[in-house]
């Protein structure tokens, strides 16, 4: 529904809207919208979801609500975004990190990038097998 009256008749504002079931060749869902639209994709498994939400020329941001510390990592690996948000939403961020999507929704360096990255960072390297299965080596 478009907004009208006061400030809104001279542009395009629409009321918050939740659209479900958009099929992925819609442009709803291969978009990118700056409003307040929340459009829903059905999916049966966490490697679906994955696939889908790499399936579209944008990356800017995302974020993943689960406990699941597998599903977590996971998502952190194979998500193709500039920026992830795990068990928050996608709003708000880090003044001082840098700011910016991949694909066809970032151009150059990102805001505060090497700067921001570099001023505020400790090096530290973790390794963690999320996998679930035993290891059989110690060869990675």
């Amino acid at each position: 529904e478009r907004l009208t009256g006061g400030g809104h008749d001279n542009g395009y504002f629409v009321t918050p809207t939740i659209f479900v079931d958009v099929p992925r060749r819609s442009r709803l869902f291969q978009e990118e919208v700056f409003g307040p639209v929340l459009a829903v994709t059905k999916v049966k498994s966490f490697e679906e979801a994955l696939e889908a939400s790499n399936d579209t020329a944008f990356g800017h941001t995302c974020a993943l609500y689960t406990q699941n510390a597998s599903h977590i990592q996971r998502f952190i690996d194979g998500i193709e975004t500039g920026m992830v948000h795990i068990n928050s939403p996608t709003i708000g961020g880090e003044a001082q990190l840098p700011f910016g999507g991949i694909k066809g929704t970032g151009v150059g360096d990102r805001e505060m990038a090497r700067e921001g990255i570099n001023f505020f960072t400790e090096l530290k390297t973790v390794w963690q097998d999320y996998t679930g299965t035993r290891r059989e080596t110690n060869i990675y």
